[in-house]
């Protein structure tokens, strides 16, 4: 079976389990059966906001204004095909990782990741829910899950790329992190 990896690294010809960056995950080569969702990893990213609707349909959602443009408009990017000897599927739907270093079949260079995911979107393989678009409720649970993140991961002490990127896209969880912890310190 042939499956896709996306990264901003260009001419790889064998792809080597990593950690990611961003994620509690162990050193693999994370692999796709879903050319939508291998796109969405064409950038390094500290969040991926995407999902599946009950018939299974790939969706991404903006979390923060203008997050595609912001994002993906012109990142270059490379597509992997690759056919692993082995892999072991994970809990996200249509994902599959190796433990073992991966022979690349093909690769095809995207000038711009945005227009490759736009193009998805209007094949009507990839759903795009744009910030403008989410309901009140939806704006809300972003927002608290966001604050709930960077109380987490500790970013309000910490000066580190994620805490920036949090910082400079979520202001309002940011400011709500803050009143969190400060009222959490004065019980």
């Amino acid at each position: 079976m042939e499956y896709y990896h996306c990264s901003p690294m260009a001419g790889l010809t064998v792809l080597e389990p990593r950690k990611p960056e961003s994620f509690d995950k162990p050193a693999r080569v994370y692999m796709t059966t879903l050319l939508p969702m291998a796109l969405m990893y064409s950038v390094r990213n500290f969040e991926y906001t995407y999902g599946y609707t009950k018939e299974g349909q790939i969706y991404l959602e903006e979390y923060f204004p203008n997050a595609l443009e912001v994002l993906y408009r012109g990142k270059q990017t490379s597509l992997y095909l690759c056919a692993p000897a082995q892999v072991e599927t994970t809990r996200i739907p249509n994902e599959a990782v190796s433990a073992e270093p991966v022979p690349v079949l093909r690769e095809t260079v995207i000038p711009d990741a945005l227009d490759t995911l736009l193009e998805q979107e209007r094949l009507g393989t990839l759903v795009i829910h744009r910030y403008e678009e989410l309901s009140e409720k939806k704006l809300a649970w972003i927002k608290k899950v966001e604050m709930e993140t960077i109380l987490k991961m500790g970013y309000l002490e910490t000066d580190c790329p994620a805490a920036a990127y949090m910082r400079e896209h979520y202001p309002e969880s940011w400011e709500m992190a803050i009143r969190e912890k400060e009222e959490y310190s004065l019980e």
